[in-house]
């Protein structure tokens, strides 16, 4: 019994399907992690995503990435388990819920009940899984979902609490007063790398440049006197410009340069004040200047608030000067209230007036300004994002109310001038909305104690691409800041912090352990569930002062739960101690997308650095993102989204993975059209495809076996070619994977398949038609078997499914093969066996017949019309190659002789030319009677040959010929 047949006509995805049922019933995933576990552990986390959503075209892409990589070292012999995982906490779920329940705002959900609306969330967690599940089998990503880790989980919890408590315990943890990055649509603070995965590039804004009129009798600054001289008792104003007009009724000071010059000047019986630097572009370059005074000599200038707060209901309170903000202070009201000129060194010459609106309420350098120099502190917004107190734009969105604080001010004559800009604003990553930079109280994880650790720690990590890591990366550290871990939300890992409510001292849990051993402890019950409300109403005596310690009400940044999954997917250190120890930690690879360098790729460095001060991860690929066919982001809205399962069901897995893999370098953003998958099924699969079906056919219509007179093969040099490409072949791809560069592996194999098609299989054909006991056509199939053989193991991490199915096929007829190709090791490869010298060569001689057939091309000269000769020019280096391989020119370009030339001007007869990178080939067309007969016979061969094809016949089927 020979091998099983194939057709040439195949339908990948259906041969697909049925690998994927193999695999399924023959435990073939399993396997192949046990049967390596005595080899040495190859360590992968999986970044776990949110399953209340479809997966997308973007997963596959991550998720081939992963797979390659993993079916490599097992092949290898590594011991590679692979947990999934799932990230169940945080808004995506929370705002998946609202929408199902038709509410928006944190009050809707607490008259629903956190209770109720936390069931709903755990029930939403996995409404996709199963799309998850069946598009991870089928792009045939292997993963242990059987034992997944879950966030939401007590055990995962604990992990993260007992973290929590490490960091608390050693000062790394604090509740402060600062500027957050807030989401008002949320209600939560955002850490900075949430923010920076949400940044709008072409947002607009207003540009605006208001009018501070000065109270000179109230100031005490150098440029008093000066300004009263020139004005003569008219209005003078401070010129100040800003993009965030609905920030102004919080403004308590303004910023100017102190060594910078400032100019007066007069227009329409006013008196405006600005940076000399900014006239021009401010659009008073032709104002009458009337004096110049430094920015030093303005400090101590006072003015009147655009609006006093105390009029319309709010308050304001007062930095003591220097402190930590932690406590402002209320202060009386004040119907005359003056504001104060400043200098600041963030004032800048590049935009604007020279003169900044300070409000310390929202903006980081605003607030520390406002800390240090003893400012007013106004919250005019609060922390639904609307406008507070009696304003006449009160109730409005903060930024819905610029245009009405705008036309307020027109109306008093405050506004100077008020146009557009686009720019870079950030966006909530979740929901969309804008945030606001906005002054309270949140904790912090102290990530700046340990900046240098980061930045130490990122050196012993391989980055590909490898300018991530000094860049992208790289800069994030550098610029690191305290993460904000609190969110003012319900759904996730509660912040494990109690608080006592007499005296206000605080205490960190490490664990239900601890918690149950705590003084008084009230409140426990069964089942146990860590999550919100459960949680709160679980109180215990204050150590100090015996009153009660209640839990604070936040929950902690969901990126903090993924961060921590190499410790918490094993309930470290409640179970698993010796995890550190046992060559689990740290990874040895992981992957995902770009955005996350500051999302997880950060969070699992920080929180292993905050704890054990080294990273946790060795290798990270770094993917770029996919746009459509046009270049532009997918999303819903446009249309635009892919379904990957539908690609994979016409065009085939494997089709897909492969453009993945070698369509552009993994850190390259990519444009992706499903005719990309169409292209690639065609030129690679479908040769490979093609050469394994042909072999097939012909070995079988021989009864040819593996072994089959082996003794009786004598290799030809064609032989001894593609063997040598193979071997070096294997060792190249072997040290790409082993570089973690898929990409260029994935290139070559695809080279080498067309060689192996367009080459060797093309000039062996003849070979497979001779007599059964010919010793060339022995070694003909003994060589294409094993190449195919060698090349699936080689491809069989990045076309998994093509490559079991030759596999299985080929490997049949062996009673000692595994039985699946992911079950075999990877090719080696025998260094004696290839031949740099044959291989270049052969690649010259490809090289000189593509141009000879472009000059019959451009002719109009069939190959099979026989030519006297082919004029070749190549380098002197090269000469002697081309006598090597005259023979396989002949035969490839029809023609009776090569003929090499030292240029063009050695032809003389009537030629065509052809050249290419200091090459030239040229072929007469001037063609004797004798070749044009002989060209004939060979027209008449290849049209009986086509009606042989058409009228069905076999190939083995002998036919009888007649001609009228």
């Amino acid at each position: 019994m020979g091998f099983r047949p194939v057709s040439s006509r195949v339908d990948l995805p259906q041969v697909e399907q049925e690998i994927l049922r193999f695999w399924q019933e023959n435990d073939i995933f399993k396997k192949s992690v046990a049967a390596r576990a005595a080899g040495p552990r190859f360590v992968f986390f999986e970044g776990p995503p949110t399953a209340n959503g479809s997966p997308g075209i973007h997963h596959v892409l991550s998720r081939v990435f992963k797979d390659v990589i993993l079916r490599y070292r097992t092949m290898k012999g590594c011991h590679v388990p692979r947990i999934a995982g799932w990230d169940t906490h945080g808004l995506p779920v929370e705002l998946e819920v609202e929408r199902q329940l038709g509410i928006s705002s944190k009050q809707q959900i607490e008259e629903y009940g956190i209770d109720r609306f936390n069931q709903k969330c755990r029930e939403s967690v996995f409404t996709y899984l199963k799309e998850w599940e069946a598009l991870t089998a089928r792009m045939g990503y292997w993963l242990d979902m059987e034992n997944a880790y879950v966030t939401m989980s007590n055990e995962y919890i604990e992990s993260g609490w007992w973290a929590l408590k490490q960091m608390w315990d050693r000062g790394l943890m604090y509740q402060g007063y600062r500027v957050t990055p807030h989401c008002p649509r949320c209600g939560t603070s955002l850490s900075s790398h949430e923010v920076a995965l949400g940044y709008h590039e072409d947002t607009e804004d207003p540009s605006v440049y208001v009018k501070f009129k000065v109270d000179l009798a109230a100031s005490q600054s150098p440029a008093r006197k000066k300004i009263g001289d020139v004005a003569g008792g008219q209005p003078v104003y401070l010129l100040a410009w800003t993009t965030t007009p609905w920030t102004l009724p919080a403004n308590t000071a303004l910023a100017v340069a102190r060594e910078a010059d400032y100019v007066l000047l007069e227009l329409d019986g006013e008196w405006l004040i600005m940076a000399a630097a900014r006239r021009d572009f401010s659009g008073l370059g032709e104002a009458p200047l009337a004096a110049e005074f430094s920015g030093a000599d303005l400090v101590g200038t006072r003015y009147a608030p655009l609006y006093n707060p105390h009029r319309f209901g709010v308050t304001r309170r007062r930095f003591s000067v220097g402190g930590e903000g932690g406590e402002i202070p209320v202060q009386p009201a004040d119907d005359n209230l003056r504001y104060p000129v400043i200098a600041a060194d963030f004032v800048s010459m590049d935009d604007g007036t020279g003169t900044v609106h300070i409000a310390p309420a929202y903006g980081e350098a605003d607030y520390q300004t406002g800390v240090e120099q003893g400012l007013d502190f106004v919250h005019s917004v609060d922390l639904d994002g609307k406008v507070s107190g009696s304003y006449p734009f009160a109730g409005h969105f903060a930024k819905g109310a610029d245009g009405d604080i705008i036309a307020e001010l027109e109306s008093r004559g405050l506004m100077f001038r008020a146009e557009k800009i686009r720019h870079t604003y950030p966006f909530c990553w979740r929901c969309d909305s804008p945030l606001l930079y906005y002054a309270k109280e949140s904790w912090y994880i102290r990530t700046t104690a340990v900046k240098e650790r980061l930045i130490s720690g990122n050196e012993k990590i391989n980055w590909y691409p490898e300018h991530i890591k000094y860049g992208r990366f790289g800069d994030w550290l550098q610029n690191n800041v305290d993460w904000a871990i609190s969110r003012e939300r319900y759904w996730g890992t509660p912040l494990p912090i109690w608080r006592c409510r007499a005296c206000g001292h605080g205490e960190a849990v490490g664990g239900v352990k601890d918690l149950k051993a705590q003084p008084g402890i009230e409140g426990l019950v069964a089942p146990l569930d860590l999550h919100r409300p459960y949680v709160d109403d679980v109180t215990f005596d204050c150590p100090d002062c015996s009153a009660r310690m209640q839990r604070v009400p936040e929950v902690i940044d969901c990126w903090f739960d993924s961060g921590n999954m190499p410790i918490a997917q094993s309930h470290y250190p409640f179970e698993n101690a010796e995890l550190l120890n046992d060559g689990r930690f740290p990874a040895d690879y992981i992957c995902e997308a770009v955005d996350q360098t500051r999302g997880w790729f950060y969070s699992l460095h920080a929180i292993s650095t905050l704890l054990f001060d080294k990273p946790s991860y060795k290798n990270v690929i770094c993917l770029g993102h996919i746009m459509d066919a046009k270049g532009e982001k997918m999303s819903k809205a446009k249309g635009n989204v892919v379904a990957p399962g539908e690609v994979m069901d016409r065009h085939g897995a494997d089709a897909l993975r492969w453009l993945f893999l070698t369509g552009a370098p993994p850190g390259n953003v990519r444009r992706f059209d499903v005719k990309q998958v169409q292209e690639v099924q065609r030129r690679c699969l479908m040769t490979l495809w093609n050469v394994y079906s042909f072999f097939v056919l012909y070995a079988n219509i021989d009864d040819w076996k593996p072994g089959h007179d082996a003794a009786a093969a004598v290799p030809a040099e064609l032989d001894r070619w593609i063997t040598s490409e193979l071997n070096w072949l294997s060792r190249e791809v072997d040290a790409d994977m082993a570089a973690y560069n898929p990409t260029d592996a994935g290139r070559k194999i695809e080279g080498f398949i067309d060689n192996l098609s367009n080459w060797y299989v093309r000039r062996s054909r003849r070979r497979f038609w001779k007599s059964d006991s010919d010793a060339d056509k022995l070694a003909a199939y003994a060589t294409l078997y094993q190449a195919l053989l060698m090349l699936v193991r080689l491809m069989a991490p990045l076309a998994p499914f093509t490559s079991e199915e030759i596999y299985r096929n080929l490997a049949s007829l062996q009673p000692d093969a595994p039985e699946s190709v992911h079950l075999a090791d990877f090719p080696g490869w025998d260094e004696t066996l290839i031949d740099t010298q044959l291989n270049t060569d052969i690649r010259l001689a490809m090289r000189l017949s593509s141009l000879g057939r472009s000059a019959r091309n451009q002719a109009q000269i069939k190959v099979r019309q026989p030519l006297p000769e082919v004029f070749v020019q190549v380098s002197a280096l090269e000469k002697e190659a081309v006598a090597r391989v005259a023979s396989q020119l002949r035969d490839e370009l029809n023609v009776k002789a090569v003929t090499q030339v030292e240029s063009a001007a050695d032809i003389a007869v009537a030629h065509v030319l052809t050249e290419e990178a200091g090459y030239q080939v040229a072929l007469p067309t001037e063609i004797p009677q004798a070749y044009l007969d002989e060209g004939m016979a060979r027209e008449v061969t290849h049209r009986i040959q086509d009606l042989r094809k058409s009228a069905g016949f076999e190939i083995a089927d002998r036919i009888e010929v007649w001609y009228q």
